[in-house]
């Protein structure tokens, strides 16, 4: 004899002798399987949290893909996290990737005002920027309310990414335990009061292999950077530089400390002659280590005297696998006007690679520019005898949401016809409908 036994979830048939219940087929499935479809339930959050509500086996994937991602701001994320932590400890072992934020509502902590002690900020951008030591305190007495007590808790994390924050000794002393152990370092919107600041924060994350300074601004130094400091940095493997750093110090800096010996990718967007200077110092002495590139230029004149004057060129790069030009750097305010810039930095950059290794070559451009771009002269190059290993040549086209030219995307292949004829083109377009 049976009985039928309903719940929320599932439906069990019970042997009233002993026997072992019968259950829904479902919870036969092989772990690999059911960890494969809530996998891909990975950014639609009220599923994942339905299946830490269906039974004991699906909890674990879906917090997984729950907590992995975590961001903390001060406001209603950060009280969130620290409740969080304080209730269910355990939780914190499925976290990677933490990004703190430490702007307050609309106003961030570098915003001017007509308080006394305040310093004007260097910067590349809007004049602005003041500042003062209440902001580090500040925020520093905010991170110690929102961060574990128990700094092992966070040992798993991999990524830390900090926006609108003030580095300073108390904002290192503050992160380094718990952050000790990342690999990935994203820093976006802050500011120093020294550069020997920034430098001191990054040495305390000697494992970071990664490091992506988006936006991040110091006062002017008097003295050596490495001054009076221990040489114990990590060194990097792949470093993204935006136009909004000033790049020359800290490559420079970044020589001096012998960070870039292992270095296999750069992103940079260069945004002056100081700062292509020194990327050309970067490029030669990292020498055939280097294996990807990414290089753009943003608001510097005339790009091709810029390149002939920091004598940047590839000629070193022997080992470069991949080169990915950004050429659609151009202002809101040309968009829609007839002039463009000239591109021509592109074709003389190419013309001096010098790596049998290179496998991909990709432009991304806006559609409006490609009238500006020299494709007789590029498919000149690419023929060259150094591109003899090139497999792929993608034309990445943004139609700045509108429809697709079909026509313009042809007239890359008639102006290439030689890149052509090798069966080497390649179009990704993006569009009002979408990539």
């Amino acid at each position: 004899m049976s009985r039928k036994v309903y719940g929320s979830h599932e439906t069990t048939l019970l042997r009233v002798h002993g026997e072992k219940a019968l259950r829904s087929p479902i919870y036969d499935l092989p772990c690999e399987l059911r960890d494969r479809v809530i996998d891909l339930l990975h950014s639609d959050r009220q599923s994942l949290k339905a299946c830490t509500l269906t039974c004991r086996a699906w909890l674990p994937r879906a917090r997984f893909h729950l907590f992995r991602t975590i961001s903390i701001d001060r406001g209603h994320a950060g009280d969130a996290f620290a409740r969080l932590l304080q209730s269910s400890p355990a939780i914190a072992a499925y976290m990677q990737d933490i990004e703190i934020n430490g702007s307050l509502g609309g106003s961030n902590w570098w915003t001017a005002d007509s308080h006394k002690g305040m310093v004007r900020w260097p910067t590349l951008g809007p004049p602005t920027r003041t500042h003062t030591e209440t902001d580090m305190t500040a925020a520093d007495i905010w991170l110690h309310c929102v961060l574990p007590e128990d700094t092992r808790l966070l040992a798993r994390v991999k990524s830390l990414r900090i926006s609108a924050l003030p580095l300073s000794h108390t904002l290192t002393a503050t992160l380094q335990p718990h952050f000790q152990h990342i690999r990935v370092l994203s820093v976006d919107g802050c500011k120093a009061l020294a550069f020997s600041d920034f430098t001191a924060f990054l040495r305390a994350f000697p494992r970071i292999d990664s490091l992506r300074l988006l936006a991040i601004q110091w006062l002017p130094r008097s003295s050596s950077p490495s001054e009076g400091s221990p040489r114990s940095y990590s060194r990097l493997r792949f470093l993204e530089l935006s136009h909004k750093v000033d790049a020359a110090p800290f490559l420079y800096w970044m020589i001096e400390e012998g960070i870039h010996t292992d270095l296999t990718a750069l992103s940079c967007s260069i945004s002056g002659q100081k700062c292509a200077s020194a990327v050309s110092q970067l490029l030669k002495t990292v020498g055939p280590t280097l294996e990807r590139l990414v290089i753009g230029f943003r608001e510097t004149g005339d790009t091709a005297d810029v390149l002939r004057r920091s004598a940047l060129e590839l000629t070193h790069s022997t080992g470069l696998r991949s080169i990915r030009i950004q050429c659609s750097t151009i202002s809101l305010t040309l968009l829609h006007s007839s002039y463009r810039p000239s591109l021509s930095w592109i074709v003389i950059l190419l013309s001096t690679a010098n790596s049998a290794q290179l496998k991909e070559l990709t432009i991304s451009i806006y559609a409006s520019d490609l009238c500006a771009l020299n494709m007789e002269g590029l498919d000149v190059v690419l023929s060259h005898a150094r591109y003899a290993g090139l497999e792929r040549v993608v034309f990445e086209i943004d139609f700045q949401k509108h429809p697709v030219d079909k026509w313009q995307i042809s007239c890359v292949g008639t102006r290439m016809a030689a890149v052509r004829k090798k069966g080497l083109l390649r179009f990704v377009t993006f569009a009002a409908d979408g990539l």
